[in-house]
């Protein structure tokens, strides 16, 4: 089953005047596609989940902070129970009552006999759920904590196995006012009992899909430019009903409040791309232009497709070899030009003593081509190997298929607006959509 706030200072003479930015918009975001337990069945689509909602809230929500948690980077940033909630309460502790929190997990999920639900994280052990799984009460608790009174979860669980105007997007939040809304509640992406499924056309499952959907502007009943979570909830609930009838699958997305909503939370402002993320093609490692490239000089095929750091290696590597055998092969030619034109003795009636005087005067050239010639092949012999191995690296070592991203590792994202600056990037991290 699955279901800093920056201070800018302003100098002026002689006075100095700090900014107030207002309530942060911070991101959770965790993705579990691979189980270190075998009896838990992999997801083919969790990944590009926890990946797709913060490419979407950071582009379109101007979120302040987003930390996500997925299975590459460091070991600090992988999706293990303690990871999870160690990095989840230190967000917290940066956090101010007045803060709009998202949280998001993808991955497994349980649910014991009180309807409680627990995430699975990827250490989590199938024969105790309960003691390895993160109640989402839990979680919920650790908010209560620190007095958040903007909370939303969405939690794609339970699941079956079987462009330019982003930044129009972050202008327009950054004086959005989010003091008169309080929400806590949770949204679950299928009711107990019933799968959540994975789209195999998009890479995405089908709730976050939606999500996705609706978080870029399509949930904007009102026309009003902004998405807000009645509207997103109400979207995504409308959308997986007419997609189960459509698709035969029965798929119930529900909502639980925990504490009774003032007016309504903006999550993100509507953009309307002309192509949504959930649309775009899924990035190919083996397509044949990647595979022309390596063919024709290995490492770079592997480089064009996300793997740079390998593909640095792969072209370092043959680019000295092909140096080297360019060197063998200037020392053959030249050795074998001076055996060519070695002079030797005229043969004469005194044969013995002629070609003994003519070996010691030419065999050495001769020697010394052939050695040239060996070093040579040699070379040539490393360039094929070489060659080899990064055509076998290319097809058998290259990244899934399926995933949307090439070279991704750890990321913790901060969008930090205020006295007419936007945002300061990702942290040196390199992500690719």
């Amino acid at each position: 089953m699955k279901s800093k706030i920056l201070i800018f200072l302003f100098f002026t003479a002689p006075t100095m005047i700090v900014a107030d930015p207002g309530p942060k918009r911070i991101g959770f975001i965790v993705g579990v596609s691979e189980y270190k337990n075998l009896t838990l069945g992999d997801l083919k689509t969790a990944k590009n989940d926890a990946l797709g909602m913060t490419k979407i809230l950071f582009s379109y929500g101007s979120y302040n902070r987003i930390q996500t948690l997925v299975q590459e980077g460091s070991a600090n940033s992988t999706p293990t129970k303690y990871n999870i909630l160690t990095n989840f309460e230190a967000l917290l502790e940066e956090t101010n009552p007045d803060d709009l929190l998202v949280f998001y997990f993808s991955g497994h999920g349980v649910v014991d006999y009180n309807d409680r639900v627990y995430l699975l994280p990827e250490d989590a052990n199938p024969l105790t759920p309960f003691e390895s799984g993160i109640a989402v009460e839990q979680l919920l608790e650790m908010t209560r904590k620190f007095n958040l009174k903007r909370v939303v979860f969405f939690i794609d669980a339970c699941r079956n196995p079987d462009d330019g105007k982003g930044e129009e997007g972050r202008k327009f939040l950054v004086n959005t006012s989010f003091r008169d809304s309080e929400i806590v509640s949770v949204f679950y992406s299928t009711k107990v009992g019933y799968s959540s499924f994975e789209d195999p056309k998009s890479g995405y499952g089908i709730f976050t899909k939606y999500l996705i959907y609706g978080l870029e502007g399509r949930a904007d009943s009102n026309f009003n430019g902004e998405v807000s979570y009645s509207e997103l909830s109400n979207y995504v609930i409308t959308s997986l009903k007419e997609w189960s009838k459509t698709n035969q699958k029965l798929q119930k997305p529900y909502t639980k409040e925990y504490a009774e909503k003032s007016e309504d939370t903006i999550l993100t402002y509507a953009v309307n791309p002309e192509t949504s993320l959930t649309d775009a093609p899924l990035f190919n490692p083996y397509n044949p232009t990647y595979a022309f490239r390596s063919f024709l000089f290995p490492g770079w095929g592997q480089y064009a497709r996300g793997q740079e750091d390998k593909g640095k290696i792969y072209m370092s590597i043959f680019t000295l070899g092909v140096l080297y055998a360019g060197l063998q092969y200037k020392t053959y030619m030249q050795d074998k030009s001076n055996y060519e034109s070695a002079i030797g003795i005229p043969p004469n009636p005194r044969v013995t003593e002629t070609v003994a005087l003519n070996y010691y005067l030419i065999e050495p050239y001769r020697q010394k081509m052939e050695s040239s010639r060996a070093h040579l092949s040699q070379a040539l012999t490393v360039l094929l190997v070489l060659w080899s191995a990064n055509v076998f690296d290319f097809y058998l070592l290259g990244p899934n298929p399926k995933e949307k991203s090439g070279v991704l590792l750890e990321f913790d994202w901060e969008n930090q607006g205020g006295m007419g600056i936007d945002r300061v990037g990702k942290l040196g991290y390199a992500m690719r959509f």
